[in-house]
Order: C-alpha cells, then sequence, then structure tokens
C-alpha cells in the first residue's frame, strides 16, 4: 500500500528529514513543478539519481525524501532559488503517467526501526554532537572564523542526518545514513566519519595557532 503520490525531482544530492537545502531551479519543467506544489502543500519527492540511470528507471525501492518549500526567490526570467525543508522519508514505488511535464511517483513512508533504548541512542548522540564540535571549532580555527558553532537537534535519531547535511560527505555515503532506519547505526556511521577527520584537522589548527 503506497502512502503518498508527488511530483519527483531525481537529484545528484540527498536530502535529510529535518534539514535544510537550498535549489536552484532552471529547467521549464521543474520551474512549473515549483508553481504547482506552490498553489498545492507546497511538497514535492526528492530521490537520490543515480549515475547512468535514467530517471524514469530508478528502481523501486530508492529511497527519497519529502521536500516542504519554506523560501522561493523567483528571478525576473522566470528561474527560482528555493530553500526546502525535509520531512518524511519514503521509498519510491512507481512512476504514473501524468499531464505535468515533471515526473510523478508513488511512494511509502519509511519510518525508523526500534532497536537501542533511549538512554544508549542519547549517549551515541552526544559522543556524535561532542566530536561534531571539535571538527567545526577546528575548521574555523583554520578559516579565522568566529561564528557560533550551529545548533544540533534534541532528538537523537535526528542527531546524525543534521550533522551529515554540514560535513563533506560523497553520494553514496549519504545515500546510505538516508536509507538507514537504524538511528543508532547512523551515529555510528557518522561518528566514524567524524573521528577520522579530527587528528589531521586538530594538527593543523594547532600548527596555525602556535604561528600567530
Amino acid at each position: 500500500m503506497t502512502d503518498l503520490l508527488l511530483p519527483i525531482f531525481p537529484l545528484g544530492v540527498v536530502l535529510f528529514p529535518g534539514t535544510l537545502l537550498p535549489l536552484h531551479l532552471f529547467e521549464p519543467r521543474y520551474r512549473q513543478m515549483l508553481a504547482d506544489v506552490r498553489e498545492g502543500d507546497r511538497r514535492f519527492g526528492i530521490i537520490p539519481a543515480i549515475p547512468g540511470v535514467a530517471e524514469r528507471d530508478l528502481p523501486a525501492g530508492r529511497m527519497g525524501c519529502v521536500a516542504e518549500v519554506t523560501e522561493v526567490d523567483v528571478m525576473p526570467d522566470g528561474r527560482a532559488n528555493i530553500i526546502v525543508r525535509g520531512r518524511e522519508r519514503f521509498a519510491l514505488a512507481a512512476f504514473v503517467e501524468h499531464d505535468a511535464p515533471y515526473h510523478m511517483a508513488t511512494g511509502t513512508i519509511v519510518p525508523d526501526q526500534p532497536g537501542a533504548s533511549p538512554v544508549a541512542l542519547a549517549v551515541a548522540a552526544d559522543e556524535v554532537i561532542a566530536n561534531f564540535k571539535r571538527v567545526v571549532q577546528a575548521v574555523r580555527t583554520l578559516n579565522d572564523d568566529t561564528d557560533p558553532l550551529p545548533d544540533l537537534p534534541d532528538d537523537a535519531a535526528q542527531v546524525a542526518w543534521s550533522v551529515a547535511a554540514m560535513i563533506d560527505l560523497d553520494l553514496d555515503s549519504r545515500y546510505r545514513l538516508l536509507a538507514e532506519r537504524s538511528p543508532a547505526a547512523r551515529l555510528t556511521q557518522i561518528d566514524h566519519v567524524l573521528r577520522k577527520a579530527i587528528p589531521d584537522l586538530e594538527l593543523q589548527a594547532a600548527i596555525k595557532r602556535s604561528k600567530e
């Protein structure tokens, strides 16, 4: 049983639930999609594209995220810069025939699976947040950036996605995080990335401070 019928925007990016993503719309079909969703519930689906696979050939089960349009800046020539917020995660069911110039598809909402206890999850999230702060502080030292540290959510299940949206990750790693239904496993994955980056970044930051 499908839960959703959405306009679909296949993109070489991953939108995570609870995070913001800026997009530049220039193709006529997606400018039309924007006009249509603004007249409706302001939502469409973003599905990560697969290199070498045609948009309509994306397989059933491919994970995507519902995108809600929160800000729109339309240019005089019709192009638009928008900001979307990730909502529900969904699995593609099937593309459907439609009169619109953009794709429409059905999908099924994909919830997280129960697993680790709330206490264990909170401890793991705190560790990720601490390591993320170390990465950010080192990077800001290197860039002479004095802006405050970014806020992170209180919901432990959301932390890995929020951190992933702010760091440099390849598309495959981002997709694995989107598709992972265990919040604990997501935290483990992102913590590994952070821990791997910390030693070199903190060394570079220390060297820079020593020369000042």
